[in-house]
């Protein structure tokens, strides 16, 4: 009866804490209006990705936004634990969290001498309230007033604990069609001191190029196997298009216009901006120039703290193009858009101009971003109609490398990772 009894009980913990997670999506999402610039690295290092080191427990993540309704809000997080797919796990919170479940922000600071009023929050994973203590993939759930069910942003990161190592190779295709195209991202992962029973069920990887989610390449398997070396050597499934060096615009200035600024404006609290016009580049030459890979970078010309100093600008993009696409639609695409296609990124079609155009709230800042066309019905975007695909662009890739061994706590431990560029590539 006692074993029933124990049973039922955490059978009921289980169903309970699946339905804090009912309203969560486990992506990069921002539910509500108010809360923008959300930012998840290395703590001081603002191009990094948020990749928390077990081995380097010093190096802390920063999770940081913005609240444009102002004053001081109750923002709590947890944390949950996902699979490699990003699906949750069947793990108690108890299993992957030391400390504390749930935690409240404790840093607020609210904007100084800006136009747009917000006060912006900070929080540091892990902390002394909060630990995790399994490697894998996370989803840091933010919410108001202990209210899980209303979640207000998520964001994805990883915790990494170095169990084997991947070797990666990055070369031109070997498949003609894709040469002047694409790039090939081949790799061996040296599996010494773990024991693998079936490598083809226990390892899963993931190619990542330039902290992208839509076009990640997954189940891979293994085309060799010799001692502990695990051989990635596809001739068509590990290739990437490698697109274009991303567009970029300076908002860093609203006394002056930075690069790429058409027009400021300043009208009451409002600042408008507008981009210089543009058009699409799928059939012009290459042009090598250095871009941020798609990411942004917070900073202002005129204040000592962006965090806090930055204003905000209602920002104008305009794409011509004759006439609208039939069959899809146009999006802008980047960090500043969460790598997400939703409504919010939508471009519209004005007549009158010949041209796409959508407005965006950004602060002060530097931001790259491209233009895409979805097709109706499509899962993934086509990022080569608007900016084409060029061997000589420069790209940041991604592998990682999960393990689940058949053990009773099932889940996917990250047990290697390697970030390469594509300027400094090496093949066997």
């Amino acid at each position: 009866m006692k074993k029933l009894t124990l049973l039922l009980l955490c059978a009921l913990t289980y169903t309970l804490q699946a339905q804090d997670f009912d309203n969560v999506i486990f992506e990069d999402v921002t539910y509500v209006d108010n809360i923008k610039t959300v930012q998840m690295v290395v703590e001081g290092k603002p191009f990094s990705n948020a990749i928390y080191n077990m081995d380097v427990p010093a190096e802390r993540l920063l999770l940081s936004f913005d609240d444009l309704n102002g004053g001081f809000a109750n923002y709590v997080y947890t944390i949950i634990h996902c699979n490699a797919d990003w699906t949750p796990t069947n793990l108690f919170q108890n299993q992957y969290l030391g400390g504390f479940f749930e935690d409240q922000f404790s840093k607020q600071m609210q904007s100084f001498n800006t136009l747009t009023k917000y006060t912006h929050y900070e929080l540091l994973i892990p902390n002394e309230n909060m630990q995790m203590k399994l490697s894998g993939n996370y989803v840091v759930h933010v919410y108001k007033d202990f209210n899980k069910s209303e979640p207000i942003l998520t964001r994805r990161f990883f915790v990494l604990k170095n169990t084997m190592a991947v070797i990666p190779y990055l070369r031109r295709p070997s498949r003609p069609d894709a040469i002047q195209t694409s790039h090939e991202i081949d790799f061996d992962i040296n599996t010494s001191g773990t024991t693998i029973f079936n490598p083809f069920e226990e390892i899963k990887v993931v190619i990542r190029q330039n902290n992208r989610w839509d076009n990640q390449v997954v189940g891979l398997l293994p085309l060799f196997i010799r001692d502990n070396v695990l051989t990635y050597d596809y001739a068509d499934r590990n290739i990437i298009k490698a697109g274009n060096e991303f567009r970029k615009v300076d908002l860093r200035n609203i006394r002056f216009r930075g690069e790429r600024v058409a027009r400021l404006e300043i009208e009451g609290d409002d600042i408008y901006a507008w981009v210089s016009p543009e058009d699409g580049r799928a059939h012009m030459r290459y042009l090598a120039y250095q871009d941020l890979n798609g990411r942004y970078l917070i900073q202002t010309r005129e204040g000592r703290e962006a965090k806090t100093d930055g204003d905000y600008l209602i920002t104008t993009f305009t794409l011509y193009n004759q006439g609208p696409l039939a069959g899809g639609e146009v999006h802008i695409l980047g960090q500043l858009t969460d790598w997400q296609i939703t409504e919010g990124t939508k471009l519209r079609y004005d007549y009158e101009l010949g041209a796409y155009q959508i407005t965006l709230l950004l602060k002060q800042g530097f931001y790259d971003y491209m233009y895409v066309f979805k097709r109706d019905g499509a899962k993934l975007v086509d990022d080569t109609w608007f900016e084409g695909s060029y061997e000589d662009t420069e790209n940041d890739y991604e592998i990682f490398v999960y393990h689940r061994p058949p053990t009773s706590m099932q889940f996917d431990r990250l047990v290697a990772y390697t970030k390469i560029n594509s300027m400094n590539r090496f093949g066997r």
